[in-house]
């Protein structure tokens, strides 16, 4: 007697299968991201009237994220109108509490999270190596669903930009502080890819 599976199981499984994974709560960029640092020198000439100097010239360096510094929070499609994150690194310090508003329709945060710039006015979600990402859909101020999931950061390969990056500016104080140019130049460059 030959066994034999019947397509229409195969296929209830298949969707059952899809329906648990599409549940799966995350960010939109993976669990995955890799640091990359980047280097590269430039130089500005200042063409103002004023007093001061009339070059300036600096070495830039950044290191950046792949796939991505900004991430939407994916999760279900559960009656929530915010979502909240907060990470444990490896290293045991505790990221700040991110709250975005979230589209229960489509089951995303409304705004992406930063996830790793690190600015006077930004502080990053996201450490080096295993982060363990704790979420809260929240619905008028009552949270509904929480959970987590792990996100791990990897440092990645180190790039210089082979070309040195010329700017003019009408500002003498550009010449004063030519590392205001650091982020146009590696967007100019591809970020030394």
């Amino acid at each position: 007697m030959k066994k034999y599976i019947n397509k229409w199981s195969l296929l209830m499984v298949f969707n059952c299968l899809c329906l648990s994974m599409s549940h799966a709560e995350g960010l939109s960029g993976g669990d995955q991201f890799t640091t990359q640092r980047i280097e590269g020198q430039l130089t500005v000439s200042c063409m103002s009237g004023t007093p001061g100097p009339t070059n300036g010239s600096t070495y830039c360096r950044d290191e950046i994220l792949n796939p991505g510094e900004y991430s939407y929070f994916i999760g279900s499609t559960i009656n929530a109108d915010h979502v909240s994150l907060q990470a444990t690194r490896e290293d045991g310090t505790v990221s700040k509490l991110k709250t975005v508003e979230y589209d229960s329709v489509s089951g995303k945060s409304k705004k992406s999270f930063n996830l790793w710039i690190n600015t006077v006015f930004q502080r990053p979600l996201l450490g080096f190596g295993k982060n363990t990402v704790t979420f809260n859909l929240i619905k008028n101020g009552v949270t509904v669903k929480t959970g987590s999931f792990i996100v791990q950061v990897s440092e990645g390969e180190h790039t210089v930009c082979q070309r040195t990056g010329y700017y003019t500016s009408m500002n003498s104080a550009d010449c004063q502080n030519p590392q205001i140019f650091c982020s146009r130049y590696f967007s100019e460059n591809n970020y030394c890819q």
